[in-house]
C-alpha cells in the first residue's frame, strides 16, 4: 500500500525514499508541484521542504479557521453562534496576519488558491501533511 501512495503522490525520482527522508525532500517531490510553484512557496513563506510546507503556520491557521467554521454551530450554544467563522473562511488568504497580498498572489499563481478555505483544503498541503505524519510513524517504529 505504501508504494501505491507514493506512486500517486510523489515524483518518480523520490518514490524509493523512506517517508522520513521524503519529509525533508524539496516540495517539488510532490507530483504536480512545479519548480515555479516551489519558487513561489520559497518567496512567500521561506518553504523549501515538504515538512516546512506541512507545518507552515499560515497553512495551519487557515486549517484552524476552516475547521472551526465547519463545527462552530455544533459546539457553541445558540447565544454564541455566529456566522463569523463561516464568513472568515471565505476571505482572501491575505486576511491572515503575516500573509501579504503578494504572498497571496503567489499562492494563487501556484495552486489557484484565493480563499482561506481553499488554502486549508489544498490537496498539496494535505499530501505534505500526510507525508510528515507517515514520517513520524515511521520514526516511531524504527
Amino acid at each position: 500500500m505504501s508504494m501505491n501512495l507514493k506512486e500517486k503522490w510523489i515524483d518518480k525520482k523520490y518514490e524509493k525514499l523512506l517517508w522520513k527522508e521524503l519529509a525533508e525532500a524539496p516540495v517539488t517531490a510532490i507530483s504536480g508541484v512545479s519548480e515555479e510553484d516551489a519558487v513561489g512557496l520559497k518567496k512567500a513563506f521561506g518553504i523549501d521542504t515538504i515538512r516546512e510546507f506541512a507545518q507552515n503556520k499560515y497553512l495551519n491557521i487557515a486549517q484552524g479557521i476552516n475547521c472551526f467554521s465547519k463545527v462552530s454551530t455544533n459546539i457553541l450554544t445558540k447565544n454564541f453562534e455566529s456566522k463569523e467563522f463561516e464568513e472568515l473562511r471565505e476571505k482572501p488568504v491575505h486576511a491572515i496576519a503575516g500573509v501579504s497580498e503578494g504572498d497571496a498572489e503567489l499562492l494563487k499563481k501556484a495552486f489557484g488558491i484565493d480563499t482561506i478555505q481553499e488554502l486549508a483544503e489544498n490537496k498539496y498541503v494535505c499530501i505534505a501533511q500526510t507525508i510528515v505524519s507517515l514520517a513520524f510513524l515511521e520514526e516511531l517504529v524504527s
